[in-house]
């Protein structure tokens, strides 16, 4: 084979790896530290311009409440698979199915407890300034919440 064979392959190898480089390098974006999501809380902290110390003390808290939150959903998967692990069975009674409900439900409503004694901790936080823009804080979570987190799945395309 001719050297230009080679100089051809050596150079489409070296822009195929530059590009893979760029591709893992732009795609692979670090775990930030504090818990919940990095750009939802940092355009909290800039919409109602935290002081460095209050910064600290919210990201913390940021933090505390996704450990809380990831233990929550950690035990609500488990109660929900325990539920529909009932129609493995030949007979469940009608308590053991309510009583399974209500954990589910308690494990719901301890999750919506938890998010807003974070967003009160938040508030204390801020001063009387800081605490007039937190009315738009909460109606951007209230959209979050209310469409679950941007964790479920888009829905099914009719065909």
């Amino acid at each position: 084979m001719s050297n230009k064979v080679y100089k051809i392959g050596f150079i489409s190898l070296l822009v195929l790896n530059i590009l893979l480089t760029l591709v893992i390098w732009r795609g692979a974006k670090p775990p930030f530290e504090g818990g919940g999501n990095a750009n939802f809380k940092n355009r909290i902290s800039k919409n109602l311009e935290l002081t460095d110390e209050q910064e600290k003390i919210y990201f913390a808290s940021a933090m505390v409440h996704q450990q809380e939150m990831s233990a929550l959903q950690q035990d609500q998967r488990k109660l929900v698979k325990e539920y529909f692990d009932f129609l493995k069975l030949p007979e469940v009674s009608e308590q053991e199915k309510q009583e399974k409900l209500d954990a589910i439900a308690k494990t719901e409503s301890r999750k919506a407890e938890i998010t807003f004694k974070h967003f009160e901790e938040l508030k204390e936080l801020c001063n009387e300034e800081q605490q007039e823009a937190f009315g738009s804080i909460i109606k951007n979570l209230q959209q979050i919440l209310l469409r679950g987190g941007g964790n479920n799945p888009p829905p099914p395309k009719d065909r």
